[in-house]
């Protein structure tokens, strides 16, 4: 039994000393057992010297230039070919004017009009001729009453007539363009893109309110 003890005793110092030569300790080998296991990684990406520089801000421009160049010729061209386009235009629209003046003045009006002002409904019923209605209707009209001598206004294409006063000047006549009735019609129903527009109601009657449509010459 002694002889065992002193076994022991002599086998524990032996393990003592391995570890201090070791530098190892229990309590470090029972943490190590129990911490999770750092992973390394596999492999490492290799440095790539392939990729392309990055161009500065003033290399970029630079290779513009040829294509900035390119465009600036087209907008020239463009903009002169627009220049001539008007001069032509409007050449031909002066000519146009000239010659559509002077066959003009060989015509003799078949309805001359005074338009003596501006209203609508009052200024109508005073019976003094044509009254300008642009304000109420929103596009260039003369009114008058069927009785008050819009039922001599033509109807035909292509008859001259003419106004005097307000709105003065020689118009031809397009052709009858919308048949209205004045209590269910809204402003919005009268046709739009003439240079004008003459408005009576047929025989008197609101229900046929008639709009003839007139170019300017």
């Amino acid at each position: 039994m002694r002889r065992t003890l002193r076994a022991t005793i002599t086998m524990s110092a032996a393990a003592l000393v391995m570890l201090a030569l070791t530098g190892a300790s229990l309590s470090g080998t029972a943490d190590a057992a129990t911490q999770p296991h750092q992973f390394e990684p596999s492999f490492v990406v290799p440095p790539n010297d392939n990729f392309p520089a990055v161009p500065s801000d003033s290399q970029l421009i630079a290779a513009a230039a040829p294509e900035r160049a390119i465009l600036a010729a087209k907008a020239r061209a463009h903009a002169l070919a627009v220049a001539a386009a008007k001069r032509l235009a409007a050449s031909d629209a002066a000519a146009g004017y000239r010659s559509v003046g002077a066959s003009a003045a060989s015509w003799s009006a078949s309805r001359t009009l005074n338009v003596w002002t501006y209203g609508f409904q009052a200024q109508v019923n005073a019976c003094r001729g044509g009254v300008d209605l642009t304000g109420a209707y929103h596009t260039r009209t003369v009114g008058e009453h069927w009785s008050c001598g819009g039922a001599e206004f033509p109807e035909t294409p292509g008859t001259i007539v003419q106004f005097t006063g307000i709105d003065a000047g020689t118009y031809r006549v397009i052709g009858l363009v919308a048949t209205l009735d004045a209590y269910t019609a809204h402003t919005g129903d009268i046709p739009h893109g003439y240079a004008m527009l003459f408005q009576t109601c047929r025989n008197g009657n609101s229900r046929t309110t008639i709009f003839i449509a007139l170019a300017r010459i």
